[in-house]
This record gives C-alpha cells, structure tokens and sequence, in this order.
C-alpha cells in the first residue's frame, strides 16, 4: 500500500533541491549553449506532488526510483539544434538514460516526438563546482523543437483516445494532423539553409552570420525588425567593395577580438537598456566598421541615427575617431 503521508513528507524535504538544481542546470546549460550560437528556450520545473502519487500508483517503481522529479525542457528553433543539444548533453551530463522517441514510434502510433535524458550533475565541471550534494540526484531533459511541442501538447489531450476505436476516417485526420507537424520541421530547416545560402542576399546572410554572435555573447535574442531596418540602413554607408569585406572578413574580425568583445558584453550586461545597439546584431558591422572603414561609419551616421550612440559604442569598443 503506498504510504502518501511518508511520500508527502519526503517531498517537502526533497523539492527545494531539486528547484535550485533546476536554476543551477538552465543556468549552465544556457551559458554553455550559446557558445554554439544558438538561443534554444530552456525552462525547468519540479514535479508535482500529485503527480507523484498517480505515478507512483500506476508503476511498480518506488518514490526513490523516480529520476523525474525535476524535468528540464529545451525548445529548439529548428531541427539541426537538436543535434547540437544532443552533443551538449552527452558532453557536460553523466548518462543514465537516453530515449529518442522518434526512434521507436512505429509509422501509425499517435506520438510527440522529443529526446529524453535522464541525467546527473558532472560535478568537477567548471559550473558544476561547489554543487556535489547534487551530484547523485537523477532528473530528466527533454529536448524538442517548437512544432514537436506543440504536437506534444495536444497529443497529450488526444493520448488516451487512441486506446478508444475510432473510424478509419477519423484516424486519418489525426495522422495528417501529425504529419503537418513533421513537414514543418523538415521544411523550416530546409528555408533556413536556402536563405542561409544565398550570396546575393546582403541583408539575410549578414544577419545570419551575426544572429549566432549575439546569442553567443549577448545570451539573449535581439529585435529582428530592428535589425533589418538598421542592417538596411547601414548598408546605404557602404560601396559593394566594402560589403564584400564585411561579408568576407567580419567573423575572422568577431574571433580574432573574442576576449576583447567577451568582456565588453560581460561588464554592459547589467546595463543594456541603455546601449540597446549593444544587444542586436549589427553592432559588429558598426565595431568592424570602426576598425576598417572609420570614415564610411562617421560621414554618414548622424543623417540616420543618433550621434551620442556613436560615441558610446566607439567609446566602448576603445577606438580614437579622428
């Protein structure tokens, strides 16, 4: 008989822990994943002690077998993230279980799709340190795409009425259903490289070697409208000799100045608000303007933007403008 005080009691001791594990673990995760350049959503929360008991009464499994008391979600943008989150986890985690659900859903089974880690704490990570009383506590990662979790969310609504016998026509909206959700996926990451690889498209392409930079430095996403307007904008500065040059050599620029512009966004990061150029994209093409094309730059800025955010910026980056 299951002893629900016993559980309720071991809980309340239990639950604080795995809620500062959980600030501890999207911290580092969303530290550590930036430096790939991507900005996937990351999220954590604890189980719910009712949740616990219905669980507990429909396994055979103990309280203590449970490894998710303590989920951790990562959204991802598109397909290829995936892979890259998948890397990071098997890296930085010790590994006690990995279940890819796409690998076991036969072709008519009613299912999200999403990988599942149960994890533990490398405590002798740099980020981990200090946190051994962690270190044995199991929990779980999943790890989805945008459309994977919005599959997720009503599949769980539909779950149980796979079970129920359905028309043959009713099935096959439901599975049209789902196949929409893995198109989306598939063709979203197919746009995302055509649009990646297209030369003649300045704005797009810049701004595709850029975004990455700021998830990577920055750690947060940026305005996408701004950037567009302002790359625009930036880009009348410029001939096409010189757009070529930023298009060509602005990301050897960006890590041939990494601790330099690491240390800009870590002592501004509290002070955002008042550089906001400072958390969009286009402040590399502004720095690599500065360094290569300093009179491009102040000719023609105070006729689109404002002067006083050109002496910050040059200020901040450290560079004399004659």
């Amino acid at each position: 008989m299951l002893d629900i005080q016993s559980i309720y009691n071991q809980w309340g001791i239990e639950e604080p822990k795995y809620k500062e594990l959980g600030d501890i673990v999207v911290s580092f995760m969303k530290t550590g994943l930036s430096k790939y350049e991507i900005l996937p959503e990351i999220t954590h929360r604890t189980k719910e002690l009712l949740s616990i008991i219905k669980k507990l009464k429909k396994k055979p499994y103990s309280f203590t077998d449970l490894t998710d008391k303590l989920g951790v979600r990562v959204i991802c943008p598109f397909l290829s993230d995936i892979d890259i989150v998948d890397k990071f986890i098997v890296e930085n985690f010790q590994i006690h279980k990995i279940e890819k659900k796409k690998d076991k859903i036969d072709f008519d089974k009613l299912d999200y799709q999403s990988n599942h880690y149960d994890v533990a704490i490398n405590s002798s990570l740099l980020g981990f340190e200090g946190c051994t009383q962690f270190q044995d506590m199991i929990f779980e990662i999943q790890v989805r795409t945008l459309n994977q979790h919005a599959w997720s969310n009503s599949a769980h609504t539909l779950y149980y009425k796979q079970e129920i016998d359905m028309p043959d026509e009713m099935k096959r909206k439901i599975y049209r259903l789902l196949s929409i959700y893995e198109i989306a996926d598939e063709e979203f990451a197919l746009v995302n490289k055509y649009l990646q690889e297209q030369p003649d498209n300045f704005l797009y392409t810049i701004l595709r070697k850029l975004e990455g930079k700021i998830y990577k430095y920055a750690k947060i996403d940026f305005d996408r409208e701004m950037s567009v307007e302002n790359i625009r904008t930036l880009c009348n500065f410029f001939s096409q000799k010189e757009k070529d040059t930023i298009y060509n050599d602005i990301e050897n620029f960006i890590v041939e100045n990494d601790k330099k512009i690491e240390s800009i966004f870590d002592a501004y990061r509290c002070r955002f608000y008042e550089i906001p150029f400072l958390t969009q994209p286009e402040i590399f093409i502004v720095w690599f303007g500065l360094e290569k094309f300093q009179f491009t730059i102040t000719d023609n800025w105070s006729q689109y933007f404002d002067d006083f955010e050109l002496e910050q910026i040059q200020s901040i980056w450290g560079c004399q403008i004659n």
